[in-house]
């Protein structure tokens, strides 16, 4: 019988195999710091895609020492600098800084999305030395980067870092916003103001990286929304008229610039109460929530949040237990964010204000778009959703 892991012995394994892949990825010696020697240690082919990349010219035909000089004076180039460092997201530009800003950086545990692109491109390198993992950000680059720190830059990617964190929240509260609504709400929270072309030429550079939101007509959309040709875009727009958007306090809103962020509410707690009467595994319920707060957005039909129990092994006991579930689940459903709600939830827009059992659609909404269209019906027919609920 396997034995379940308590959650410091589960915390320690997955450290144990981070630390274990950054090992791997890491050079095994004495840091250096010149960028040249730091090359050294790629292969020719890992140097003819940085070549490559920084449109070296002859790259695949140069000697490996030749190739590196050139890289070297091509790094040298503010403008090329510039271009790499824009593509990085925020948490990759923010563990960047920390490791320009010293000598070498000294990390016992990190997550290879923080820093494996920026090795890629040459931006850092890591280094394995008596058993300790360090960063370090070459010589040559760490010029160049005063050049572009002395002419705004550092200050330029930060408003793109937010501009783009911005983005995300209002996507993720909303599922679509106008752009001019957009940059008005960014502009209402932001000491640095924007207009919509400025706004349109950082962000549409984003959606080449698979960010998450797209553009369609005068909208900043879910990406979603492309599987059907922006069809849904107008039901959704259409379907909200006259209600008025939520928007909570700077401080909440843009922690839904996390993909994964919702509110915990107190519906969902009285949920997760009653589960763990019948599931032992906290992060078993955890996940069940957040699948059950997927559902509630997509405004899901009651058949299917009891077959999604019942797949999680909940049995049920009688009428009163089946009543009492649907009720906690439809208090949840009253007090998820709803994008055809524009972020407000059922409740907050009812007369009385007060949580009530709502009516469960008879219609799947056309802004269920979470489901992407080739992804298995979530009713459990075995069909393709585009070919079943999704017609």
């Amino acid at each position: 019988m396997t034995k379940q892991l308590s959650q410091e012995e589960l915390k320690g394994t997955i450290l144990d195999a981070v630390r274990e892949i950054n090992i791997k990825t890491a050079a095994h010696c004495a840091p250096v710091h010149s960028y040249r020697e730091i090359l050294e240690f790629r292969g020719i082919t890992a140097l003819r895609r940085l070549g490559k990349l920084l449109r070296v010219k002859y790259y695949g035909k140069l000697s490996k020492q030749d190739l590196i000089q050139e890289i070297v004076d091509a790094t040298k180039q503010p403008a090329m600098l510039r271009l790499f460092l824009n593509v990085l997201d925020k948490p990759k530009w923010d563990f960047f800084m920390k490791a320009i800003a010293q000598n070498e950086l000294l990390s016992d545990c990190l997550f290879l999305d923080f820093y494996i692109f920026t090795q890629h491109m040459g931006l850092l390198q890591s280094f394995y030395h008596e058993n300790q993992l360090f960063f370090v950000v070459p010589d040559e680059i760490k010029i160049t980067f005063k050049l572009l720190e002395s002419a705004g830059f550092v200050e330029e990617k930060d408003f793109h870092n937010d501009l783009t964190d911005y983005a995300i929240a209002a996507i993720n509260l909303y599922g679509v916003i106008s752009q001019h609504d957009f940059v008005a709400l960014f502009n209402s929270q932001s000491k640095r103001q924007t207009n919509v072309d400025e706004m349109f030429s950082i962000l549409v550079e984003k959606v080449q990286t698979d960010i998450g939101f797209s553009f369609w007509q005068d909208y900043l959309v879910d990406d979603d929304f492309e599987e059907d040709d922006f069809k849904d875009v107008k039901s959704l727009i259409k379907d909200r008229q006259g209600k008025p958007r939520y928007l909570p306090p700077n401080e909440e809103f843009i922690r839904y610039a996390d993909w994964d962020y919702y509110e915990f509410t107190p519906q969902l707690e009285a949920l997760q109460r009653h589960l763990s009467e019948f599931i032992d595994d906290p992060d078993e319920i955890l996940d069940l929530l957040d699948t059950i707060h997927d559902y509630c957005m997509a405004e899901a039909y009651p058949r299917e949040y009891f077959d999604l129990l019942t797949s999680a092994g909940f049995v049920f006991n009688g009428v009163d237990q089946i009543n009492k579930t649907l009720q906690l689940i439809v208090d949840v459903q009253n007090n998820t964010r709803l994008w055809r709600n524009f972020g407000h939830t059922p409740t907050e827009l009812s007369p009385s204000g007060k949580s009530k059992i709502l009516p469960f659609p008879s219609i799947r909404p056309a802004t269920s778009v979470k489901i992407g269209r080739n992804d298995p019906c979530p009713c459990g027919s075995g069909k393709k959703y585009k070919n079943c609920c999704g017609k």
